[in-house]
């Protein structure tokens, strides 16, 4: 008896053992008949696709079809440079013609939620999803919340980002004057002051740091400060939602730009010239100091090279601290991208299983040996990971990036994605061969000492990242004032900068923008966020 009880009970362990690779069997089934889903699909300038192949026939299409028996119908795309996209998106949610399923900005989300438009999710996710996509929705829960509608359900997967540690700034300082002078890493704006006059002195330079009329070299530099000038709404003194540029931080922070612009530090006719613009003087060897993102190792990288000769390229560098506190990172809200489906679309489960395919291509697969680096690779190159609608997720590169860095300081390491071997294997061009695109693939992951995101994951780990208390939609107010609250203030920024005002002014233009607007934005954002 007790035998037999046991032998059940061990049948019944077993049946529990394999319930979960049942339940992740689920979503590879392919239908036993035909499923159509209509589609729109924002278009990639880099796209490169093979002979005969286009939005709605191409290598992942045809995985659809070959695998779940689904057949895409592309209904309409374009490309988005000029918002076109977004216009075609803006048409069709007017007319009330949306595709099946498409990617959405989050103004047309909230439309498309308040419209009741967007079919519930919420049962063919539970159903349907992969572990890795629930793995990131686990790991952004305050991403998905704003995903779903009044009643709590899920109306839409969000695009999601490529992590915390790809929206930090750093400064970018010439290398081969770096070597030649002995720079380290700057401590304090005075060490930064005297890298930049070391510059002039020694190497020919002819300003300290770039700047440009959007003023973008400074709003990347404010951390430095305390300050966040930017498209940050943090907590003010009085415990409300503000803006960050009213805060005295800037204010401190414009007295340092004004002192480099006396002292010959910035050009004289900055306010004249376009981001890119600004560039040309690094290119020409007449500055060797920039601010930027993590990927501004391609914008200093091979032009410089090959304007100004081996060795010239920027590398990152932290940005230092006024007064020896820790740096923080504003982020902004970082989910631009929603995938809805139509309210009504009879399979909506369709996109959590096509969108499982594509996460399980690029970052699953190679690593659980179910498919080789030549069948992966195909998926990621010539930006064929970008053409497939509404069916994909942007990933976190934390992992990438850590097993790529891993791998440069050791030569080779442990790489368990597409992703990873391919910026590995361009890196490794670079280091090889002398591949300049190569380099600047290595910039931005080559290891701790040269990786800007190495760098930048490290303020991910040390707690340096300052969420906006926006966090989701911005109120309606904030997006009908536009650009309209910014141009005022950077073109008050720059004229204390150049001397038209004196610091004094800032207090004014403050007033002022409160007056233009800026206090019913604020109190829009306090209204929608002051309670959260």
């Amino acid at each position: 008896m007790l035998k037999r009880y046991l032998g059940i009970m061990l049948a019944v362990l077993m049946f529990l053992s394999i319930l979960p690779a049942l339940a992740l069997a689920d979503w590879w089934e392919p239908y036993p008949e035909p499923v159509v889903i209509h589609i729109a699909a924002e278009e990639n300038t880099n796209a490169v696709f093979a002979d005969g192949e286009d939005y709605e026939t191409n290598l992942w299409t045809k995985k659809f079809k070959e695998l779940f028996n689904v057949d895409v119908v592309l209904d309409m795309s374009a490309n988005n440079t000029n918002r076109e996209y977004d216009q075609k998106i803006n048409l069709a949610i007017a007319s009330q013609t949306i595709p099946d399923s498409f990617p959405c900005n989050r103004i047309q989300f909230a439309q498309l939620k308040a419209a009741d438009m967007l079919e519930d999710l919420t049962t063919a996710y539970e159903e349907f999803a992969s572990p890795s996509l629930r793995k990131m929705m686990d790991k952004y829960p305050e991403i998905v919340a704003t995903a779903k509608n009044d009643r709590g359900e899920l109306v839409a997967l969000p695009r999601f980002f490529y992590g915390y540690e790809t929206l930090t700034r750093f400064l970018w300082i010439r290398n081969d004057w770096v070597e030649e002078n002995g720079i380290t890493q700057p401590e304090s704006i005075e060490d930064l002051e005297a890298i930049m006059q070391t510059f002039i002195d020694n190497d020919g330079a002819k300003y300290g740091v770039i700047l440009d009329k959007e003023l973008w070299a400074m709003f990347r530099m404010a951390s430095a400060f305390h300050a966040y000038p930017r498209r940050s709404w943090v907590e003010g003194p009085d415990g409300t939602i503000v803006y960050g540029a009213t805060l005295p931080e800037t204010k401190n922070m414009l007295e340092y730009f004004a002192k480099w612009y006396r002292e010959g530090l910035i050009r004289t006719d900055f306010a004249t010239l376009t981001e890119e613009a600004s560039r040309q003087d690094a290119y020409n060897g007449l500055v060797g100091m920039a601010t930027g993102e993590n990927w501004a190792g391609w914008l200093f990288g091979n032009d410089m090279v090959r304007t100004q000769g081996d060795g010239t390229y920027f590398v990152s560098f932290e940005l230092p601290s006024i007064d020896g506190g820790k740096v923080m990172h504003p982020v902004e809200f970082p989910n631009e991208i929603y995938n809805v489906v139509r309210k009504g679309y009879g399979n909506p489960e369709v996109l959590i299983k096509l969108v499982n395919y594509y996460i399980d291509v690029l970052d699953d697969a190679l690593g659980a040996g179910t498919m080789t680096l030549e069948e992966v690779l195909p998926f990621n190159t010539n930006d064929m990971h970008h053409v497939t609608g509404p069916f994909k997720v942007e990933f976190d590169h934390y992992k990438d990036v850590s097993e790529v860095s891993y791998a440069v300081d050791h030569d080779g390491g442990p790489l368990t994605s597409g992703n990873a071997i391919l910026f590995y294997n361009e890196i490794r061009k670079w280091l090889d061969e002398g591949d300049l695109v190569g380099m600047g693939r290595w910039l931005q992951q080559g290891g701790q000492e040269f990786g800007s995101i190495p760098k930048a994951i490290g303020h991910v780990d040390n707690g340096q990242i300052l969420f906006s208390e926006l966090w989701g939609l911005p109120p309606d107010v904030l997006v009908d004032y536009g650009t309209t609250l910014e141009d005022l203030l950077i073109e008050g920024f720059t004229e204390i900068i150049m001397g038209v005002e004196s610091i004094d002014y800032f207090e004014t233009l403050i007033e002022n923008w409160y007056a233009a607007g800026g206090q019913e934005c604020t109190d829009a954002v306090n209204e929608m966020y002051g309670g959260k």
